[in-house]
């Protein structure tokens, strides 16, 4: 497996990160509406919102399913993952690790924080994975927002895993029901489905020992508008 060039990404995910920042109701248009619920962010902190989770003693959990996670986000964020669980138990597992960093980066992102241990513990260090949810989570922080709604992932796409530690894994995303709430008066602007809705995410997965360790992301490359690929 030839990795990418992590200069060129490391250059581009602070664009990208501002971009689906934008994307999901962080620019201007769109409709605004009152929460009820004041600017607080409720569920970030409620155990209720928890996903039957690793330490659950979950023996499918155990071998690697993307459905379950310990990671917790708001009640009112849902990440859909329409995939398919490989037979091939690693190949599961780094599908179970590319599904715990969309939710790290969310959790980034909706926590303001750029040093989110969250995302550390789901990422290679210093590597563009872990800079693309630093920068997702700085623009969010920078606008006042945090994401709310509905992120749909789906086409999902496993390479071969190479020296038991490496693996790509590609897939759409469909933000067309994801938005931008403000954290201070709690109003979500709400935006039309566009071309900028579709997104095809590629990550590097890596194992730093391919006989013990979890698989965290590594690089991280996005193409956006990506109609052609992930519209219905």
């Amino acid at each position: 497996m030839q990795l990418r060039s992590t200069t060129a990404s490391l250059v581009a995910v602070a664009a990208v990160s501002a971009l689906l920042v934008s994307a999901c109701g962080g620019g201007d248009g769109g409709e605004e509406k009152g929460s009820g619920k004041g600017g607080g962010i409720e569920g970030a902190k409620d155990g209720s919102s928890r996903s039957p989770g690793r330490d659950g003693g979950s023996d499918e959990a155990a071998s690697g399913d993307f459905r379950t996670s310990d990671i917790e986000l708001p009640k009112d964020l849902k990440l859909v993952f329409d995939w398919e669980k490989p037979g091939d138990p690693e190949k599961a597992a780094a599908l179970d690790g590319a599904a715990d960093y969309v939710r790290a980066y969310m959790h980034g992102a909706v926590e303001h924080d750029l040093a989110d241990p969250v995302v550390k513990r789901h990422t290679v260090s210093l590597e563009s994975a872990g800079e693309f949810a630093r920068s997702f989570a700085n623009s969010s922080k920078e606008r006042g927002t945090r994401p709310t709604g509905t992120q749909r992932q789906y086409r999902e796409h496993i390479g071969d895993v190479t020296d038991g530690k490496l693996v790509e894994v590609s897939f759409c995303v469909n933000q067309a029901k994801l938005y931008a709430k403000n954290i201070k008066s709690g109003k979500v602007k709400h935006t039309e489905e566009s071309p900028s809705s579709y997104l095809h995410f590629t990550l590097v997965m890596e194992k730093e020992n391919p006989k013990a360790s979890p698989w965290k992301a590594r690089a991280f490359e996005a193409e956006t508008k990506a109609v052609g690929k992930c519209r219905d």
